[in-house]
């Protein structure tokens, strides 16, 4: 094609068409910019779709994450709901001054340490990539940051608790010895009663424990779990939904 276009520039030189010849000149300059232009239109095109990709990529590895992290509090919930209906029944019969032994070995489960870790590698590398500015002020990118200060806020409950939990288990451990009460809990049916053990010096030594400040103190603590940490798994859940549909949003368009 250039050798086509030199031959036809050389021609109207010879017949002395200089008019011509520029007219012609510039045409030909004019069809180079108009296809470098295009040129890198296409090529800015393909960067774009590459990086579209790219942050799809990274989209889907934070959607993947948050549906684990879902799943995670969904059995954290369950659990955590467990042990305020069994602590709250306890610290009814504080109250009216009764003692039940199932209620009160089902009040053990106050003593559990639960620790959510949210899988935060998705969001790590969006955060390491140079594709974070494509979502800054976008409705996910708010999402984001909401779901992961909940996070946050998630895990300071549960420091705050599970330290007050530790120390109080200590120190129940150092006024009481709960060995028979722990040995019925956690062994089998079938290994238990195959002792010397009677059940009744266990619920003599859970009748001990009850009365305990330490344990009064930490299923009173346990019963108030609906507001203070299962309100929050919730809350993240909520916004961790609504995440993944804003990621779909975004993927799809």
């Amino acid at each position: 094609m250039i050798k086509f276009f030199r031959q036809i520039r050389f021609k109207l030189m010879e017949t002395g068409k200089t008019a011509k010849y520029f007219k012609y000149a510039i045409g030909e300059i004019i069809l180079v910019v108009i296809g470098i232009l295009i040129a890198l239109q296409i090529n800015n095109w393909n960067e774009e779709q590459k990086g579209k990709i790219e942050l799809n990529q990274y989209l889907s590895s934070l959607k993947d994450n948050i549906n684990g992290d879902i799943k995670v509090l969904d059995s954290l919930i369950n659990r955590r709901e467990m042990t305020v209906a069994y602590s709250k029944k306890v610290r009814l019969n504080f109250l009216n001054e009764t003692f039940n032994f199932e209620d009160a070995a089902r009040g053990i489960f106050a003593y559990e340490d639960y620790y959510f870790k949210a899988n935060t590698s998705g969001y790590d590398a969006l955060k390491n990539s140079p594709y974070l500015g494509k979502i800054n002020g976008t409705d996910l990118n708010n999402l984001i940051i909401n779901y992961y200060e909940k996070i946050y806020q998630i895990t300071e409950e549960e420091r705050s608790y599970n330290k007050f939990v530790e120390y109080l288990e200590a120190k129940n451990a150092s006024d009481v010895d709960n060995s028979l009460g722990m040995a019925y809990l956690f062994m089998s049916p079938e290994e238990f009663y195959a002792t010397k053990v009677r059940k009744e010096d266990v619920i003599e030594e859970f009748k001990k424990w009850y009365n305990t400040a330490a344990y009064r103190n930490i299923v009173s603590q346990a019963a108030r779990h609906g507001n203070s940490i299962i309100g929050p798994y919730k809350k993240a859940q909520t916004i961790g939904i609504d995440v993944i549909a804003e990621i779909d949003k975004m993927i799809n368009d």
